[in-house]
């Protein structure tokens, strides 16, 4: 896919882009370096016939990185990995939307399992409603610095995201009418995957309580306090 990262004009329906401009005004979207002496985190959209994008992450203060960016299509689960391991990053957490857990019927195995025997142990972040997951981004937002070269297709894909249109509905008052949801194309698996981390990211930071997420030592779905 063609994408492209310019923050110069609305783009109407994008969830986004205000929050995208305001950070590139206060230079948040630069060079951002790795820092080696940081744990960085993932944060993952698992396509099945489509795309996979992952972010990678490091917290740094208040200060919540972007410093690296992947997504390409057609690939299984060891091939994630292997990128992974090619990276010279320490990792801390990796984060996985709830659908991880869905057992594949081929196998009997769901892609948590499949994960961990790969070497990855995935925090498993709970279903949100998209509206609330939105929310938690728009958040996060406002504390995420950018690599400006390095995410680029992320970023992209940030700006880029935007409700879908109500064809039916027409224009009102000269203003194109949206549905309350997103529209899925392209851009969707970078959005979908910064929601993931924004949402995983929400329970553990929240001081009062403890997040929850799936345990499945047991071979059984159910939820625990980390």
């Amino acid at each position: 896919q063609e994408y492209y990262c310019s923050f110069t004009g609305m783009i109407e329906g994008s969830y986004y882009s205000r929050s995208l401009e305001l950070a590139e005004s206060e230079g948040r979207i630069t060079n951002v370096p790795h820092e080696t002496t940081v744990e960085v985190e993932t944060a993952w959209d698992l396509g099945v016939g489509d795309s996979t994008a992952i972010w990678f992450i490091q917290r740094v203060g208040k200060e919540i990185r972007f410093i690296d960016y992947y997504e390409t299509t057609g690939e299984g689960l060891p091939f994630y990995v292997k990128v992974l391991r090619e990276k010279s990053y320490t990792y801390g957490r990796h984060y996985a939307p709830h659908d991880i857990m869905v057992r594949e019927l081929g196998t009997g195995k769901s892609r948590y399992e499949t994960a961990q025997k790969l070497g990855i142990d995935f925090d498993v972040v709970p279903r949100l409603s998209v509206d609330d997951g939105i929310d938690a981004c728009r958040n996060m937002l406002t504390r995420c610095w950018f690599d400006k070269e390095k995410v680029k297709k992320g970023l992209s894909s940030l700006w880029q995201y935007h409700k879908e249109v109500d064809e039916k509905a027409g224009e009102y008052e000269g203003r194109v009418t949206f549905k309350n949801k997103p529209h899925h194309d392209w851009s969707s698996h970078g959005a979908d995957s910064f929601r993931t981390y924004a949402v995983g990211r929400k329970g553990i930071d929240k001081a009062s309580r403890a997040p929850e997420f799936y345990d499945v030592g047991a071979g059984e779905q159910s939820w625990m306090a980390m």
